[in-house]
């Protein structure tokens, strides 16, 4: 109890910050190393949850909110490389949580391939690279839109497993004494997509992260239990569940090619000028 309140002490005050690792407890260094497949667990028909562990136990993976790593595997017959946002925190040792979805396809792919795996494959990691940085207490870099800004309100539109790539950014400002305003709109075509929903129901009920889940194509029993928006995707939507257009807020989106150019042209047509695709 003494460190945990020592702990939130020392974030109130700014005496250290949870959102970077000292380079010396990392363990990517953007050179290929391994790490090996120690479980996975089915969350879906298409989409699993694996951790990997990591050669060296004392040490975090090494990548900060928003940056994402590569896998290939040397024993594959294709030489094909996967990007994954890690969904472990960043302070997690010794191990790394990846949210993976399978796409099946006539073609082999390594997204498939990789949750075929067994326990104890090594596999080939690189990193770390960059989608964004989240610096904390608003402060987010976007290299690609040349970004590096204070934002008190952050909004987030993911479809299905995208979600992965912000799920680091609402677990650190949730539990890490960060004051900035989350709204996330959460969006899948069936409730079965909708991962990771008892943590960010968690989120929402203890740390009060607003956040929406919407069904686009679900079935009707399915839709009487379900509270949340449904259909396709309105600007109505987009005003009601984000924040407000303002230049203090910033909107993150992230899913399919298709959901992403939609997404970008429904906030531009209610205002929203600060618009990061990832």
């Amino acid at each position: 109890m003494f460190q945990s309140l020592l702990y939130q002490l020392k974030l109130k005050f700014r005496m250290i910050n949870p959102f970077d690792i000292k380079k010396e407890f990392k363990f990517l260094s953007n050179t290929q190393q391994q790490c090996t497949l120690h479980s996975k667990e089915q969350l879906n028909q298409s989409t699993y949850l694996m951790r990997f562990a990591i050669p060296q136990q004392d040490k975090c993976l090494g990548t900060r909110i928003g940056q994402y790593i590569s896998l290939n595997d040397p024993k594959f017959d294709i030489n094909t490389t996967r990007y994954y946002c890690p969904i472990s925190r960043i302070d997690d040792v010794g191990m790394f949580d990846l949210l993976v979805h399978a796409i099946y396809a006539e073609n082999k792919n390594f997204s498939t391939h990789i949750t075929t795996l067994n326990e104890g494959h090594i596999l080939n990691i690189n990193g770390p690279y960059t989608n964004y940085i989240y610096h904390g207490y608003g402060a987010i870099e976007i290299p690609k839109y040349n970004i590096n800004s204070n934002y008190q309100y952050i909004g987030i539109v993911a479809e299905s497993s995208a979600i992965a790539a912000f799920f680091q950014l609402i677990e650190g400002i949730a539990t890490n004494g960060d004051n900035t305003h989350i709204g996330l709109l959460y969006v899948a075509d069936t409730f079965e997509e909708l991962v990771l929903m008892e943590e960010l129901i968690w989120y929402m009920e203890v740390k009060k992260i607003n956040a929406t889940f919407m069904l686009r194509n679900e079935k009707e029993l399915i839709n009487k239990l379900f509270s949340g928006p449904k259909g396709q995707l309105q600007p109505i939507v987009l005003q009601q569940y984000l924040p407000q257009p303002n230049d203090q807020t910033i909107i993150l989106v992230c899913g399919s090619r298709a959901f992403k150019k939609e997404t970008k042209q429904l906030l531009e047509q209610i205002n929203h000028q600060n618009i990061a695709i990832i």
